[in-house]
């Protein structure tokens, strides 16, 4: 079964569930159940999971695809307005302004829920609605505490947290090392090879945040010839293939290349497709990770858009502080060991990443914000424990 069918079979069996959730959150919004201090925060949430549900069956209805670009860019600030810099002084997603609201414990945990929340905008985009099931049950799980409790435990909420990292850890984690190695029926790929990338409506299919900046990279790429192009995208392969000569590496015995890059390339991704092809390796092109469960702090690792806020992104790089503990890390690991065993065939083919860098980004100097979840030295020890096991793994089942 193809991972187009097993996600289709996925949303069947979640569709009742779904349902209730997205019932539920529709009721929230105007409820008063929850004490007044923490009314709007839930209310607001609620509110914006909507729009995730609203876009999701735009897109699985065909309705997306007579949107006009000004539509589309308009959805596209309603999703991400709220980080934006200007905006992000009053943001949940803001730990400084959580804990101004909430107090510091209670502030950094519905800090994190609201991001994790956030995570769900691309998960509209690719129609995973078991994803979106998951996200919407964790936020009724967290508001019914609240309506049962003016004031929750703190360990109450956080307890909510963990179980949903560890529990779902074999869903999230598990297809996130697959789709790093299995090529087929890869998102972003499909929408490269077969959208129209003369229309500049194709860049917010992805669900990444759009900026004149990616827009001109893809205007600049679309009046140069096509000759220019295929230059360009040799230039990016025969690198490829030559690192691999340099090495002492045989390319021939690798069948899957990830290709890495920033949106609006994708005229030059497109060909530099076509050449991996003639090499013999199909592309895994997987997005930069957004949830607590997967990314790696605040690096971006994969394609993505532009950066709606750096700020937002380090202040959430270590999330994973308000619950790691040492069983969940080895949860983390059971889950990776047995998705790589499961798939060792495919990650044996594996030739590894092929990065397109880009150059002349603002610079960032972050903030340290004392609000923001910080690892504890124990768990820096487990955070570091599993990046080596994992590099391990990964060094074992990926070989050179």
């Amino acid at each position: 079964m193809s991972r187009k069918e097993i996600q289709r079979e996925r949303n069947e069996q979640c569709s009742e569930r779904h349902a209730l959730a997205v019932d539920r959150l529709r009721s929230m919004v105007s409820e008063e159940t929850a004490a007044e201090k923490y009314r709007p925060f839930f209310q607001d949430t609620a509110i914006f999971l909507l729009e995730l549900e609203n876009a999701r069956r735009k897109i699985s209805d065909g309705v997306w695809e007579s949107y006009s670009l000004e539509q589309m860019m308009s959805l596209n600030e309603i999703l991400y307005s709220d980080i934006l810099e200007e905006n992000y002084s009053r943001s949940y997603a803001n730990p400084a302004y959580a804990a101004e609201r909430f107090g510091q414990e209670m502030g950094a945990l519905l800090c994190c829920l609201y991001a994790e929340m956030r995570s769900g905008i691309p998960y509209s985009f690719e129609e995973k609605k078991d994803y979106l099931t998951i996200l919407y049950e964790l936020f009724i799980e967290v508001y019914n505490c609240f309506e049962e409790k003016e004031e929750p435990d703190p360990k109450e909420i956080r307890d909510i947290i963990y179980w949903y990292a560890s529990d779902y850890c074999d869903v999230f984690l598990a297809d996130r090392i697959e789709e790093q190695i299995d090529p087929e029926d890869s998102f972003a790929a499909e929408i490269i090879e077969n959208a129209d990338l003369d229309n500049d409506r194709c860049l917010y299919r992805f669900g990444e945040y759009i900026t004149e900046n990616e827009l001109g990279t893809a205007r600049h790429l679309r009046s140069l010839p096509e000759e220019t192009i295929r230059k360009m995208a040799d230039v990016y392969t025969e690198g490829y293939r030559i690192g691999f000569i340099n090495t002492g590496k045989d390319l021939s015995k690798k069948s899957v290349v990830n290709i890495r890059y920033t949106l609006g390339f994708e005229r030059v991704v497109r060909a530099a497709i076509e050449n991996f092809r003639k090499m013999g390796l199909k592309p895994t092109i997987y997005r930069a990770a957004s949830g607590v469960i997967t990314k790696r702090e605040h690096h971006k690792i994969g394609y993505h858009g532009a950066v709606a806020n750096w700020q937002y992104e380090y202040d959430h790089r270590q999330d994973q502080a308000l619950f790691m503990d040492k069983r969940y890390v080895e949860r983390k690991l059971e889950v990776t060991r047995t998705v790589y065993e499961k798939s060792k065939e495919l990650a044996a083919k594996f030739a590894g990443p092929a990065v397109i860098e880009t150059f002349g980004e603002k610079p960032f100097s972050p903030e340290a914000k004392p609000e923001a979840p910080a690892y504890s030295s124990e768990q820096r020890e487990l955070s570091l424990l599993y990046d080596s096991r994992s590099g391990q793994m990964t060094n074992e089942y990926i070989k050179g």
